[in-house]
This record gives structure tokens, C-alpha cells and sequence, in this order.
């Protein structure tokens, strides 16, 4: 699941906020739907990114054995327009924005919460996509001696790099071939 998260997030810009004074709107959770068969100009919605038994065995070698686990909320906002503008593009390098998260994480001696922001980019060479990362940064709630190694950690988390690849082009070849219809 956290690849596919990753991979939609590779598409994401940030919407203005919200006009002052205007009632919060709870946002969908489920943000493949949103892309996939919403109407407006728009997708906003939160996301839920958990890993998988093998990512959270993964990332606690890849942290030394420091963390254990993490689950994180974020909210996306996604303009349509850069969506279509990245997967119509031959040669393209997409650069989201920033996104927040916050996120528990546990380690091998407590649980914690912090927030960061994911700002994932994706470079498109010859109609495909060709390098991803999900620009993890701005971590904080725990000190930078802690946040660096995974912060770097997972921008270079092979496993996610190539989640990434895969389901944007698998999604970038479903648009092409007409993909789903916006409901009516």
C-alpha cells in the first residue's frame, strides 16, 4: 500500500487554502477514487501510509534497528491539471510541492508522534517515468540526529524509488488508454 501512496503523491500539487471563514470540509480517504473518478478541478483528500510487514523489515535495517514501525496520515491536495500535464509529457520532471504528514513512529524503546512533509518528484524521459523520490523533509518532533538517517533513508529507499516507477506508469499507460470515466 505505502508504494501506491508514494506513487500518487509523485502527481501531487498543493491547492490554495482554504478561503478564511469558510466551514471545514472533512476530506475522502480514499484518494485513488478521487483521482480516478472525481469531477472537480480538484482532489483533496487524506491518505493513510502504513508499510508492509517486508517495508517495516526493510526500514528497520535501513535504520539500524532504530525504527520499528510508523503510520502516518497525509493530506494531499492534487490540481487535475499538473496531473494531466505530467502524464501527457514526454520529457517532464515533476516537483510536488510540499505535503503534509504526521505520523507515529515506534522504535525499539518508545512511540512517538512527529510531522513532516513529503514533496515527491518524478523526472519523465521519452514518455515514461524514469526516476521518482518521495522527497521526504521538514521532519519534526525528534531531533535531527534521529530524523537524518531516515529521512535519507527512505528518499533512497530502493523499494519505494521503483514503487513509485511502476505505478505511475502503470497508471500514466491506463490514462492513455482512456482509463476510467469521471461518474455523472
Amino acid at each position: 500500500m505505502m508504494r501506491g501512496v508514494v506513487a500518487v503523491l509523485a502527481m501531487v500539487s498543493v491547492l490554495p487554502p482554504a478561503l478564511a471563514g469558510a466551514p471545514a470540509v472533512p476530506l475522502p480517504e480514499d484518494c485513488f477514487a478521487e483521482i480516478e473518478t472525481g469531477t472537480g478541478p480538484d482532489i483533496a483528500c487524506q491518505f493513510r501510509l502504513q508499510p508492509s510487514a517486508a517495508e517495516r523489515a526493510e526500514l528497520e535495517t535501513g535504520s539500524r534497528g532504530y525504527v520499528k514501525d510508523f503510520a502516518c496520515r497525509m493530506t494531499v491536495r492534487i490540481a487535475r491539471a499538473e496531473i494531466d500535464t505530467a502524464l501527457a509529457a514526454v520529457d517532464y520532471v515533476f516537483k510536488s510541492p510540499e505535503q503534509p504528514a504526521v505520523c507515529t513512529i515506534t522504535t525499539y524503546k518508545s512511540t512517538f508522534d512527529v510531522t513532516g512533509t513529503f514533496a515527491p518528484e518524478v523526472v519523465f524521459k521519452n514518455g515514461v517515468a524514469s526516476s521518482a523520490t518521495p522527497g521526504l523533509g521538514n521532519v519534526a518532533g525528534i531531533t535531527r540526529v534521529i530524523s537524518w538517517p531516515v529521512v535519507q533513508f527512505v528518499n533512497r529507499w530502493p523499494s519505494v524509488r521503483a514503487g513509485m516507477l511502476t505505478i505511475v506508469n502503470a497508471y500514466k499507460a491506463h490514462k492513455a488508454k482512456g482509463g476510467a470515466k469521471p461518474k455523472t
